[in-house]
């Protein structure tokens, strides 16, 4: 399973993935998150990661999303290096959950689907 991950990220993130899960950390110019999106279809990932839930709230990101065929994961984290601990700590969660639902949200023990991003 592929996933782009924001360039907030650590670039640690990318080695330190187990077998049979790629996070490939964006290292492209620095683009809106409709774009990043649009990228992350167009090669073939399953899904972006990205830190904070704000992202969420853009219903136009959630509908390109939609369109391309990848899931938005939002890892809600005070810091880029605790949001790349939640995100190889909840791996397994994660890819759970993508089998029912195209939104979520990495918290520090668990992963949520987001219906009202009230999780």
């Amino acid at each position: 399973m592929r996933f782009l991950c924001d360039a907030v990220f650590p670039q640690t993130l990318s080695s330190e993935a187990p077998a049979g899960v790629e996070l490939v950390r964006w290292d492209g110019s620095d683009v809106s998150d409709v774009e990043f999106v649009r990228a992350s279809g167009e090669r073939g990932y399953r899904g972006v990661i990205l830190w904070g839930r704000g992202s969420l709230r853009q219903a136009d990101l959630r509908a390109i999303a939609r369109e391309s065929g990848v899931a938005l994961v939002a890892v809600e984290a005070d810091d880029p290096i605790d949001a790349k601990q939640r995100i190889l700590k909840n791996l397994s969660g994660l890819r759970r959950q993508l089998d029912e639902h195209d939104c979520l949200i990495v918290l520090a023990n668990k992963v949520c689907p987001v219906e009202d991003l009230t999780c």
